[in-house]
């Protein structure tokens, strides 16, 4: 057989480059993270996990040997960048997954992604969301608040202590979606458990600094101290629960405090005592799936310190990265295929990160379990196994 000369070859191997290229496509998640404002602390973190979490898959096998690619674009929260921001992704990009991590951006592009059918992710899922005849296209790998707030009451009906009369609770947040839209269906639900509610205590600008706090704390304090209740429910991010907290500890006030999973973070070590009904896995707990988190942190940033936000962002990658390998065998990539694979997820392990995750194509919680953890002398630490309030 007579062999080609060289320059043939070369010009041949150049001809097929692309089709070389076009076999092993990059897998794009796109993601919309604030990086500023409200919820820029947790969202930098959470961003940073997803990154980095996605670095640590590439430099093994990657997704069936290609690339994950994570492209992140701060969510400013203003709505005609955020569209121009989701287009891009759409259009340009054409994305396999979005992840959306405040509530304000999901709802304004839910209406889109289900008309352009994108799998996306969400940092917190509202229940409503959960119904998947109604949204197929929203998942999560956390609780719904909804669910999150229910397993809190379970915890105070069966852990208060207080046996001669009902406990008696308060609810704390900001008077925005993100703050009320579970509040209804969980008081009538902790009133069935034999909990007395009283007045709910709205808080709006926490995160802002010097007189305007100064000004927003005192009447709180004084309506916590006429109801006088055994425990408050604070759901807020973890910098305005710092603000409030240490505005508390000045005071009497002997109320017990437990966060919604937003507001317990590593910002709250200062304060001893205060409760987290917390799905995920503290940066550095003692769990299997830890051991890849902190083999990279010492590998790429050993000085620097996490919070579970970056534990969330980096179980979400996984979690995605899980769907797109599953996807990818039978019909290659598509869209649809990544969803049908999310919704046959069943008891999926994440090391300890999260709950086991089970999604089906009625029910797109992934789970409706979550721990109790406690500040024990300036840690978050274990207080309960997971309590589930079932589906």
């Amino acid at each position: 057989m007579k062999k080609l000369p060289l320059p043939i070859l070369f010009t041949l191997f150049l001809m097929m480059l692309p089709s070389i290229c076009l076999s092993q496509p990059t897998l794009k998640v796109g993601t919309l993270i604030p990086y500023t404002g409200r919820w820029g602390d947790s969202g930098r973190e959470c961003a940073r996990g997803m990154l980095d979490a996605a670095k640590w898959i590439n430099q093994r096998e990657g997704i069936s040997g290609k690339k994950l690619e994570i492209i992140l674009i701060d969510d400013t929260s203003q709505t005609a960048e955020t569209i121009a921001a989701y287009r891009k992704l759409n259009e340009a990009d054409r994305i396999l997954v979005l992840y959306i991590y405040s509530i304000e951006t999901t709802h304004a592009l839910t209406p889109h992604f289900h008309h352009d059918r994108i799998p996306t992710f969400v940092s917190s899922l509202p229940s409503q969301f959960a119904n998947a005849s109604k949204y197929p296209y929203i998942f999560s790998i956390n609780p719904t608040p909804l669910d999150l707030a229910k397993i809190a009451m379970n915890f105070i009906s069966d852990k208060s202590g207080i046996k001669v009369r009902k406990p008696k609770v308060i609810f704390i947040g900001s008077p925005d979606y993100f703050g009320r839209h579970f509040l209804d269906e969980t008081k009538e639900y902790a009133k069935k458990l034999g909990i007395d509610i009283g007045p709910d205590i709205w808080i709006s600008d926490l995160y802002s600094s010097g007189d305007k706090v100064s000004k927003l704390i005192p009447p709180l304090l004084s309506t916590i101290a006429a109801y006088n209740p055994d425990f408050a429910y604070l759901c807020l991010t973890s910098k305005e629960a710092t603000t409030l907290l240490q505005e508390v500890m000045k005071t009497d006030i002997k109320t017990k405090w437990i966060c919604h999973m937003r507001a317990f973070d590593e910002n709250l070590t200062p304060f001893n005592g205060v409760f987290g009904a917390q799905p995920i896995s503290p940066f550095g707990e003692d769990v299997p799936g830890m051991a890849g988190i902190m083999e990279a942190h010492q590998k790429w940033h050993p000085y620097d310190s996490h919070t579970l936000s970056y534990v969330e962002g980096w179980a979400t990658a996984q979690v995605i990265s899980r769907a797109l390998i599953k996807s990818l065998p039978e019909q290659g990539l598509s869209r649809e295929k990544v969803r049908f694979v999310l919704e046959g997820f069943k008891d999926l392990v994440t090391g300890g990160l999260t709950p086991p995750l089970t999604i089906t194509s009625n029910d797109h919680r992934p789970s409706v379990e979550s721990r109790i953890f406690i500040i024990r002398e300036g840690k978050l630490s274990r207080h309960t196994g997971f309590i589930s309030i079932g589906r």
